[in-house]
This record gives structure tokens, C-alpha cells and sequence, in this order.
């Protein structure tokens, strides 16, 4: 019997069944459903955090510290032996392929306005000629410019205004066990710029390294910022940067970090399918409860073919057609329910993957995204489980007695 006439006549039994097709179909659109909504969230966060490692990390900007790697980017380890300094920097601009090394210093603080208004920020000295070099074209101003003498400094971005150009804020300076406060005049307040690789002077009080240095009283500063030439020798600069160092520093490579991350949200997203797949193993059982039913039921019928001449392939194929309709029907309501469930779970989840991940959950919005290739997968998938927890109650029909079957009750 040709697969047309096959898969007509297991839509016209469909029909003649209507509830329970309906059950059977209902559990593959809640496992495909789940499928779908996972993957679709999942894709959409992938990408999302993509775009922002992209934009927020510079290939061709290398960051080397004394701490603890991705989440300690500037702090001094007490055991690492070494302290970095200005020397460090002016050592690494003398390897070959790197074009600036920056030092930036950082130490937390409170601030003050005429108002006598609190921030508690950081306070950050750092080269300013050189800064401009390495991210001059991601750095503007809402007004003033850079500091013009050793009482000036640059407030970084902040949601709500803390002091206009032009007038001062004291700001609390600490040297050991001792504190003290320093007035500035505001030179300048910049505009929002996000991350800078490991480096982020939102909300930040911008100072020329020599200056704060002088006042804390120190040479030490808390990593250096690499801009090298060719973004493709940045692993074997690296390795340089650490050999120069006898391999006590840390070298952040942007691409590593990136495809550390990446390989971390794959593994989150096998992590979650394997989630969704008890809700289709779930469905497929179903799926072979309920065709063993069918077999029973239609035991007279399935007689009356095989009376007729019908071959054993031919019943088979008629309860496999069955599945595979089923398959498709499951499949394309549970990936137009999916699609809709990815946006539901935004609104429940997406506040929190994104804290999690690092990502502004309020300045960024996820969108959840279905791909063609998640489509296809989702189909065959669901056709798949559908013919395969049929196999068993199809093989039993076809290989039933035709007088055996006629004489059931």
C-alpha cells in the first residue's frame, strides 16, 4: 500500500477518535512545549550575553593583575609576591606587538557634595594620556573636559547627578589605618560608557595616576591595561607578559574569557534540555499507554484487514502513520506554545539568570529567539518519539491472528 493511502487512512482513524488523539496529542505538545520554551529563553540569553562580551570586551586589550582572575580583577594578592607599579608597565611596552601599557589604581571611598549628599564610589588613578589612547573613541563628556591641574577631578557616569562641573566635593582618602578628607573641583563628568574589559569607570572619580598617588601616599598600583597591535598574537604576548614575570601575574585574554563563558552557557543548555526531555519521555510513555489501548480496541478491525489480504507491513505502517501525524500535530502546536512560553519565562526568570550571568537586567531587555535549526530538531524529535514508543504496540497489532482478532469481544 503506497505511504499516501497509509497515512490517510491513520488521519481518518484519527478523526474517528478524536479524544483520544486529542490526549495523546496534548502530552507531545507539553514535552516539545518545554523543549521550546527552554531553548528559545536559553538562545535568547546566549545571545544577548554574546553581544555584550563582544561590545564590553576588546580583542585587542589584555589586562594583567596580581588577584584572583574574572572576579578580582584589581585586587593584590598578599602572597603573589609582587606588587605592580609604573616600572611593570614601562618593562611590557617593551615587548614586541604592544602598542600602550596603562596602570590603574583604585581604592574605595565616600564622597561628598555641597549638599553634603553621601556616594560611596571608587576612586581611581590612571594615566590619562594613555587612557585616551586605548579608549579614546568610547569616551565622551556631558560637560568639562579632563583635570587641567592637581585639585581637579572627573566623575564618572551616575543615574542621578551627584555635582555639576565646576563645583567641589570632598572625597575620603585612606593611608593605612588613617583617613582623611580631600576637596576637588570638577573638572569634567563623563558620559555613560559600560564596561571596559575588566575596567569600569561608571559611577567612578577619575584622577591623574601621579596625582593619586601622591595623595596615598604609594607606588603600587592594581593592574595594568595592555593594548596590543595584532589581536591575533594576544595568547603568545600573554605568554610573554608572564614569562617577563616569572608567571606571578595573572594576563586576562579577552577571547579566552569569551569562550570560557560560552562554553559554560552550552553546558547550562544541555543542563536544561536534559530537563525537558523527561517531559517528552513522559509523553512518549503515554504515547505507548494509550496505542496499547488502541490496539486492544481496534482488534476486530485490525481482523478484518488481515482478512482482507492486508499484509503485516500494511498495519504496521497504518500505526506508524499514526505516530507520525501525531508527531507533526504535537510538534507544531508544542513549538507555537513554546515560542510563547520563551516570553513567560522572561518575565519570570529573566531578572534572575541575568544577575546571575551579569547582565543589566534593567537596561537590556531578552528577547527570546527560535531558530530554524531549534524548529527542525523540535519536529524530528517529536515525529521521532512519537514512532518509536509506537513500534512496540504496532508490531503487536500486525502480528495478530486474523481469526483470533475476528472472534475478540
Amino acid at each position: 500500500m503506497k505511504p499516501q493511502r497509509i497515512l490517510g487512512m491513520a488521519w481518518t482513524n484519527m478523526k474517528k477518535r478524536k479524544l483520544r488523539t486529542a490526549l495523546t496529542t496534548i502530552g507531545i505538545v507539553i514535552g516539545i512545549m518545554s523543549l521550546i520554551g527552554i531553548a528559545t529563553l536559553s538562545t535568547g540569553f546566549e545571545t544577548q550575553m554574546n553581544t555584550q562580551l563582544i561590545s564590553g570586551f576588546d580583542t585587542d586589550i589584555l589586562t594583567v593583575n596580581t588577584g584572583g582572575g574574572f572576579h578580582d580583577p584589581g585586587g593584590v594578592s598578599e602572597d603573589s609576591g609582587i606588587e605592580l607599579n609604573t616600572t611593570y608597565a614601562d618593562a611590557i611596552e617593551t615587548i614586541d606587538g604592544i602598542e600602550v601599557a596603562m596602570c590603574i589604581a583604585r581604592q574605595g571611598t565616600t564622597a561628598y557634595n555641597l549638599e553634603n549628599e553621601s556616594l560611596q564610589t571608587t576612586i581611581m588613578g590612571l594615566n590619562i594620556t594613555k587612557f585616551e589612547l586605548i579608549y579614546g573613541d568610547q569616551i565622551n563628556f556631558t560637560s568639562g573636559g579632563w583635570p587641567t591641574d592637581n585639585e581637579s577631578i572627573i566623575i564618572g557616569y551616575l543615574d542621578e547627578p551627584f555635582a555639576q562641573m565646576g563645583e567641589n566635593i570632598s572625597v575620603s582618602i585612606r593611608i593605612g589605618v588613617l583617613s582623611s578628607n580631600v576637596t576637588f573641583t570638577v573638572s569634567g563628568i563623563l558620559d555613560e560608557i559600560g564596561q571596559l574589559g575588566m575596567t569600569s569607570v561608571d559611577g567612578n572619580l577619575l584622577l591623574p595616576l601621579d596625582v593619586y598617588q601622591t595623595l596615598l601616599e604609594t607606588e603600587t598600583v592594581d593592574s595594568i591595561v595592555v593594548m596590543i597591535s595584532d589581536p591575533n598574537q594576544a595568547d603568545t604576548i600573554a605568554d610573554e607578559i608572564r614569562t617577563l614575570f616569572d608567571d606571578e601575574v595573572n594576563v586576562i585574554v579577552p577571547s579566552q574569557m569569551i569562550e570560557t563563558m560560552q562554553a559554560m552557557l552550552t553546558t547550562q543548555e544541555i543542563f536544561l534540555f536534559a530537563i525537558a526531555s523527561i517531559a517528552i519521555l513522559v509523553a512518549g510513555i503515554s504515547i505507548l499507554n494509550i496505542m496499547l489501548v488502541s490496539v486492544m480496541e481496534r482488534t476486530r478491525e485490525i481482523g478484518i484487514l488481515k482478512a482482507l489480504g492486508a499484509k503485516r507491513r500494511t498495519v504496521l505502517g497504518q500505526f506508524l502513520g499514526e505516530a507520525v501525524l501525531l508527531g507533526i500535530l504535537g510538534g507544531a502546536f508544542g513549538i507555537i506554545f513554546g515560542y510563547g512560553m520563551g516570553f513567560l519565562l522572561v518575565q519570570m526568570l529573566g531578572p534572575m539568570f541575568s544577575q546571575m550571568r551579569g547582565l543589566d537586567a534593567t537596561s537590556s531587555t531578552i528577547v527570546p529567539v527560535l531558530t530554524v535549526d531549534t524548529i527542525i530538531i523540535a519536529l524530528v524529535f517529536s515525529i521521532l518519539v512519537s514512532v518509536i514508543f509506537t513500534l512496540y504496540p504496532a508490531y503487536k497489532a500486525a502480528k495478530l491472528d486474523p481469526v483470533k482478532a475476528l472472534r475478540y469481544e
